[in-house]
């Protein structure tokens, strides 16, 4: 397993959740497109981020590595989070769109935690776990505003 290998999971995450949010900018209501529309530049930002780690670390051997750990991680990623991420199983109603953004969130953090316990020198993924604590902070807050729901609509999507 190489660098390369779990970058390029990671770049996938953030391709595949900055499609999820630009999707959901798309059918969500005014009051809450904009978060979502944030939420999918920061996503693109942080793929750019593991391009750039790629390409730092093209085949770069990570053979101290425990091959069971990394195996957890990239499975973690394929079976956890690509499933709830999948663009044809977007919710209709806003509130559950926004409960399965909080727990890509939290797995993503997982996932990010793993991978720098597995790598300590990729000091960049502090920052980018950090950005990802902030989304979840920012859809836990949207997600309990009840100004952002009409009481009549149940927080259905356009």
């Amino acid at each position: 397993m190489t660098i390369n290998e779990l970058m390029g999971i990671a770049l996938k995450i953030e391709g595949v959740g900055y499609s999820y949010y630009s999707n959901l900018s798309k059918k969500s209501p005014e009051k809450i497109r904009t978060l979502f529309e944030e939420l999918a530049n920061e996503e693109r930002e942080h793929s750019r981020i593991f391009e750039e780690l790629l390409k730092q670390y093209e085949e770069k051997s990570i053979g101290m590595l425990n091959e069971e750990e990394v195996g957890y991680a990239t499975t973690y990623a394929q079976e956890i989070i690509f499933p709830k991420l999948n663009d044809e199983n977007i919710p209709s109603n806003l509130k559950e769109a926004l409960k399965r953004a909080i727990e890509v969130e939290k797995d993503s953090i997982i996932f990010y935690t793993n991978i720098k316990a597995l790598i300590p020198s990729l000091e960049v993924l502090n920052k980018i776990i950090e950005e990802e604590r902030l989304h979840l902070k920012k859809l836990t807050l949207k997600l309990n505003d009840e100004d952002a729901f009409d009481m009549f609509s149940e927080g259905s999507m356009i």
